[in-house]
Order: C-alpha cells, then sequence, then structure tokens
C-alpha cells in the first residue's frame, strides 16, 4: 500500500471549518497551534495535544465528512476507453453521481465501523464527554476510465489515490486533540500494490473503494478502542 507523508498543506485544507450550532457545543475549531506530532506505525503523521485525555469521553459524535475532489479536466468524462487508455491520462475526471456514490460508500463504512465500538457510545446530539469525529479525504483522484468494463480490458492495482484524515475534537471546547492522515492508493489492503487478475468493472470499483475505506475506519475505531480501554483501566 502507498504511504506517504500528509503534508502541512493538506493540513491546513482542514482548518476554518465551523461546526453546526448546537447547544451544548462550540461552534468553532480550535487548537492548531498547540498541536504535536507523535510517532506512529498505522499513520503516515499523526498530530496531538499534549494534554490530551481518552479517558473523558465515553460518546463518539460523528460530525458529517469532507471530501475534496481533485479539479481534473472533464473532457475525458465522453470519450471512449479505447482513446482514452491509448492517450495513457494520468488522471480521470469522476462524475457527479461518482462523487455523490464514493461519499455515501465511505461515509456509511466510517459510521458502520465505529458503531462497533466497545468502548464509546455513538450519539446524534454533542455533550458532555462526547469525542467529535471528522472524518476529511482531500485531493482524491481517479485512475478509473469512463466505461470501464465495456470498451476494453483493463485491469488496475489501484483505483486511485485520496489523503483520509481523522480529526478528534472534544465536543465542549471545540479543541482539537488529535489528527492522523496518511495518503494512500485506493486498494483492498490485503492486494496492497498487486495488479488485479480480474478485469476492472464499475462493481469492483466500489467494491475497492469500500474495503479501502473499511480499513481506514477499522484502523481508527481499534486504536480509538485500545487507548480508551488502556486509559480506563
Amino acid at each position: 500500500m502507498k504511504r506517504t507523508a500528509l503534508t502541512m498543506t493538506a493540513l491546513i485544507l482542514m482548518t476554518g471549518f465551523v461546526l453546526a450550532e448546537e447547544e451544548t457545543g462550540p461552534t468553532t475549531i480550535t487548537g492548531e497551534d498547540e498541536l504535536v506530532k507523535a510517532k506512529s506505525k498505522l499513520w503516515g503523521e499523526v498530530f496531538v495535544q499534549p494534554d490530551a485525555d481518552i479517558s473523558q469521553y465515553d460518546k463518539l459524535y460523528v460530525w458529517d465528512p469532507v471530501f475534496q475532489f481533485r479539479n481534473v479536466d472533464d473532457s475525458n468524462v465522453n470519450q471512449t476507453t479505447t482513446g482514452l487508455m491509448q492517450g495513457y491520462p494520468e488522471h480521470f475526471a469522476i462524475s457527479e453521481e461518482g462523487r455523490a456514490k464514493f461519499e455515501e460508500i465511505v461515509t456509511g463504512v466510517v459510521v458502520d465501523q465505529l458503531n462497533r465500538s466497545k468502548q464509546f457510545e455513538i450519539v446524534d446530539q454533542i455533550g458532555p464527554g462526547t469525542l467529535i469525529v471528522r472524518g476529511l479525504v482531500l485531493d482524491i483522484v481517479s485512475n478509473v476510465p469512463p466505461n470501464v468494463g465495456r470498451r476494453a480490458n483493463v485491469h488496475l492495482s489501484h483505483m486511485g489515490e485520496a489523503t483520509f484524515v481523522f480529526e478528534l475534537i472534544d465536543a465542549e471546547t471545540g479543541v482539537i486533540q488529535a489528527r492522523a492522515g496518511d495518503r494512500r492508493y485506493i486498494q483492498p489492503p490485503a492486494r496492497m500494490n498487486q495488479m488485479n487478475p480480474a478485469p476492472t468493472t464499475s462493481a469492483t470499483v466500489w467494491s475497492d473503494v469500500e474495503l479501502w475505506a473499511n480499513d481506514q475506519a477499522l484502523t481508527l475505531r481499534k486504536q480509538l478502542d485500545k487507548k480508551a480501554k488502556k486509559a480506563n483501566k
């Protein structure tokens, strides 16, 4: 699996967002300047508040995720797959329908994984003892030609790339407690960078997106449960 450092430029894209107004919670996010870099074998980069204490939380609020697609020339959307493959473009434009489906799949997978937590209760309102989880999927690009599977026998090792980031935010103060992220190929973790022996179809594309998103969400859920369990002993 490709893994590259999460640059500060990408991190800056995440700041400045405002929380939906809640009676019991903050309206802005702060704590950016206090984050310090931490070591991690699971993420490309991790930043934490020096005094972060996960033991004070027993609830998770999954905030609406942020998706950001790279601006790719959409002139290739209506071309044939054969013609596109002959030209070897680096990336392909993602249709509005494709973007919507990508967002739906990734959001559903993350929520489903966090609902399996053994240490936290998932809630629909923010309040005391609540840790806000915000997912950000940035600079999303696609390697999948349009009409794939219909005009050419295309085999891909990965469907594209994206920077997947999770932020953990204190619900009462709005202070960021931790941020973890990595830029990775969109592919099933079991396949790594190997070429898929089966031809790429619409079904395999969305299956790979789901497996990729599940891998990111599973890593987050396991780490949250592990750290909470250790902190509460």
